[in-house]
């Protein structure tokens, strides 16, 4: 008999009884459908938040915001007074090496636009020209902020694509004015729309783009808000730069522009972030593949008690083919092919299980998460080739004894068996 012919004989003896068969996989297919439903997800959840750090900029950033106030057992302890500037950034990128831009920035979200009798409330932000590259803001329409806007504090301003649908319907909204009021207390400005920004979508880290008006850095500060300081200053470094050395750097050149106080400066890094969800990620995993090994562990130990369910059972077939030739190899090889047929049954149809139950989570997610349109299912093939390398090892282990007892019975004691 060879082994081929072992396996086949194996693998026709479970077709024989596919009901116990089943039961014995069902466990094997809850646990790795389990896992891989949760690794899908999870990894979605990883991409989304990486695409929402590429839209701002990607990861070689620091971001400086004001921190106007600090809090202790829930009241207000101190109120900073210094604010950033236009021209530390520019001392930043003259003093700091390793730096390839500093953006500043202002916004506002208490703003209402009008146009006719339309009205939207966006969040308007003060920027520079170098924002479409830097940031990646691509134009549908017209052009972007421009250095003689910002120079001369021009009148005009981008839409987003939900500000422009609102405000202007399906007609172009180009060379059109509107205004824009702050906080219900200024007199209204007209601005002059020159371009409109391509759709981006929601956003599960920051505000939306879609609901932003773009208008010159200077024009924000001289004719809506009235304050000449700017509420943030995006730092972008070169690949490999030591981010805390940077961030030090940067710090003591702000102290040196502001009477050495630095307690108005708060950081955020998407680096940090980044690695935070990666570490974050790692523990999940090791949570979950504890969980699902411990159930593929029973899962195994119920294949195993069919396996010698089935010895029992061909006693005499073993006795028999034994007495016409077949070897203890064969023998082995035949049971043991149960045993990893069993596992490998389990996780095909555990992957094709989490696969479909992964969608639905992410529909269900949608739902809950109502930021996120879209839930990307992300099943890696690492781990379903790990699932499969997982389940042929669990079939060889909890397969073996088995085998082995089919293999080395008696001839003669098997053929006298009744069973």
């Amino acid at each position: 008999m060879r082994i081929y012919e072992a396996i086949i004989a194996g693998i026709h003896h479970l077709q024989q009884n596919r009901l116990r068969a089943g039961l014995s996989v069902l466990g094997i297919f809850i646990g790795v459908a389990s896992v891989l439903c949760m690794m899908a997800i999870g990894d979605g959840a990883k991409k989304i938040i990486a695409d929402n750090i590429r839209q701002l900029g990607g990861e070689n950033q620091v971001r400086f915001v004001t921190r106007y106030t600090f809090y202790q057992k829930g009241r207000i302890r101190m109120r900073t007074s210094e604010r950033y500037t236009v021209r530390d950034a520019l001392a930043i990128e003259a003093s700091c090496p390793g730096i390839t831009a500093v953006l500043p920035g202002n916004s506002a979200i208490d703003v209402f636009v009008t146009y006719q009798n339309r009205e939207f409330r966006p969040q308007v932000e003060g920027i520079t020209p170098d924002y479409e590259v830097l940031m990646s803001w691509k134009i549908q329409e017209g052009r972007f902020i421009s250095e003689n806007d910002v120079e001369h504090a021009l009148q005009v301003c981008v839409l987003g694509a939900n500000v422009a649908t609102e405000l202007f319907g399906d007609t172009s909204p180009m060379n059109q004015e509107v205004e824009i009021r702050f906080r219900n207390t200024y007199t209204p400005v007209r601005m002059r729309v020159v371009g409109t920004l391509i759709p981006r979508g929601r956003n599960l880290i920051s505000f939306s783009l879609d609901d932003t008006v773009c208008i010159p850095i200077t024009t924000f500060q001289q004719r809506v808000s009235g304050k000449l300081h700017v509420d943030r200053l995006i730092v972008f470094f070169k690949e490999g730069e030591d981010v805390n050395r940077l961030v030090n750097d940067i710090k003591v050149v702000l102290r040196k522009r502001h009477r050495g106080k630095d307690d108005f400066i708060r950081t955020w890094m998407p680096i940090r972030s980044a690695r935070e969800l990666d570490r974050i990620e790692k523990l999940i995993k090791i949570a979950l593949g504890s969980i699902a090994g411990f159930s593929l562990f029973v899962s195994g130990i119920s294949i195993m008690n069919m396996c010698l369910v089935s010895v029992g059972e061909k006693t005499q077939e073993i006795g028999l083919r034994r007495s016409v030739g077949a070897r203890q190899i064969d023998i082995f090889f035949q049971f043991l092919t149960e045993s990893i047929c069993l596992c490998l049954s389990g996780t095909f149809f555990g992957i094709v299980g989490g696969w479909f139950f992964a969608h639905g989570m992410a529909r269900i997610a949608v739902r809950i998460v109502l930021i996120v349109e879209e839930w990307p299912v992300v099943l890696s093939f690492q781990w379903v080739l790990i699932s499969v390398i997982f389940s042929i090892f669990m079939g060889i282990i909890f397969g073996v004894y088995p085998a082995i007892r089919a293999a080395w019975m008696s001839p003669m004691e098997a053929l006298r068996c009744d069973t």
